[in-house]
């Protein structure tokens, strides 16, 4: 009897093969693309205002609104996500993503530009997130804490190489033509990236473990992160364990949209240079992608909970060296620590909610949680320029980003014992 032929071994390897690795770099991309855009405003905030002769609250604004408005259309987003094609939803977002700069780069008053950047842009941001986690979620129960932790990581890689290369155009050529360029070129790449996205197979047991041959005969397999329950929206708010859930990444995003926005804008008040001032959230963006595989995979590990504590604590510690900040190099170990610890909160969000609420209506409970996160992201940036305006120091606002992280932290050992009651 002959062996094997080589057809019948690149059959057996094929079918080996697993789909969602695909669908995991494919949302890693989408997040990186769109977080790259939304935090490389950081760098758009000054030559604004210089050239619109805004205030910095009203800079501000136009980010806060943004985020507000993002938060809000998720939750529709992921709705039609859920009922009918992430694929086609996305690819929509993607064509508003280039639309909305390009019309950004032509706005001549602070209405057009609410209504450009503030609204038409950021419907297309409010995809990805909640789609891509979504999507590559339903692809992975054993592995899923890993797989989050990566595709999460496309918002700190988007952010290493987005605010930097914007900070470079925008000094070679302009504000406007800079927008004109990532418009045309975050379009075309969320469009055809859109076009792989798959929905996951009616059974998806220890997916990334299993051949595809093992997958069918295990359809009652539960993972580590499978729910008590499936939630839709409704149940989503009765439930006491996801309203906790959600006010903490709501406070840790209003400090950390507030830090984002404002840290090169207080880096460059005492002397330091704008693209040295760039560096430090590209090296936030660095450091957070080691934050969100670690914690990705730490939350298999050491649980859901204790991750999102050790990330509360870090980002408290980094929140004071901000305070005392003066030296360069303390900019630098602020920006490690910091980007570390936000970049774990990240991928936990949706490991939360698939915890919490199920997978079934995942993407819609997802933009739940970034619409309210996002209520306080809004108000974070809005906050620090008012208060700036006001004060002519950023330490006080600064002082309150660090309070929200400390009340997060307490909430979040609150959620640790209700989930332990619950059980």
């Amino acid at each position: 009897m002959s062996g094997p032929s080589l057809r019948d071994a690149t059959t057996a390897t094929r079918s080996q093969f697993y789909y969602g690795w695909v669908i995991v770099g494919i949302s890693t991309l989408l997040l990186a693309i769109t977080y790259g855009l939304m935090y490389s405003y950081s760098v758009f905030f000054k030559p604004l205002a210089e050239f619109f002769q805004w205030d910095r609250e009203t800079v501000s604004l136009i980010y806060s609104a943004s985020l507000f408005i993002r938060g809000a259309a998720s939750i529709g987003i992921g709705w039609l996500a859920d009922k009918y094609s992430p694929l086609k939803i996305m690819v929509i977002c993607g064509f508003l993503v280039g639309l909305g700069l390009a019309l950004s780069s032509q706005a001549s008053t602070l209405w057009q530009f609410f209504v450009t950047y503030a609204l038409i842009e950021a419907i297309g941001l409010s995809g990805a997130f909640g789609i891509g986690t979504a999507v590559a979620s339903r692809w992975f129960t054993r592995n899923r804490g890993l797989a989050m932790g990566i595709v999460s990581s496309g918002v700190g890689l988007g952010t290493l190489l987005i605010v930097p290369g914007a900070e470079r155009l925008i000094s070679a050529l302009d504000w406007s033509r800079t927008f004109i360029i990532l418009g045309i070129a975050a379009g075309a790449i969320l469009i055809v990236a859109s076009l792989f996205l798959r929905p996951a197979p009616a059974s998806t047991p220890a997916a990334g473990n299993m051949t595809g041959l093992e997958r069918p005969a295990l359809k009652t397999w539960r993972g580590p992160h499978s729910p008590a329950r499936e939630l839709n929206l409704g149940g989503a708010l009765r439930s006491s364990r996801m309203i906790t859930m959600i006010l903490v990444f709501a406070l840790l995003i209003f400090c950390t949209q507030m830090v984002i926005v404002h840290l090169v804008n207080y880096a460059t008040d005492i002397g330091i240079s704008p693209l040295v001032a760039a560096t430090f959230v590209s090296l936030m963006g660095f450091s957070s992608i080691g934050g969100r595989l670690a914690m990705g995979v730490g939350a298999d590990r050491i649980g859901l909970h204790n991750s999102l504590i050790l990330c509360c604590i870090l980002a408290v510690l980094s929140m004071v060296i901000l305070l005392f900040s003066g030296p360069l190099w303390t900019f630098y170990l602020f920006a490690v620590i910091f980007g570390f610890a936000y970049g774990g909160e990240v991928p936990q969000i949706p490991l939360f909610v698939s915890r919490f609420g199920g997978t079934k209506s995942m993407a819609t409970l997802i933009g739940l949680t970034l619409f309210v996160g996002n209520i306080g992201g809004a108000l974070g940036p809005w906050l620090g320029g008012k208060i700036f305006d006001a004060s002519a120091s950023y330490y006080p606002a600064f002082l309150v980003g660090t309070l929200s992280i400390t009340l997060a932290l307490i909430l979040a050992l609150i959620l640790k014992r209700q989930n332990r009651t619950s059980a």
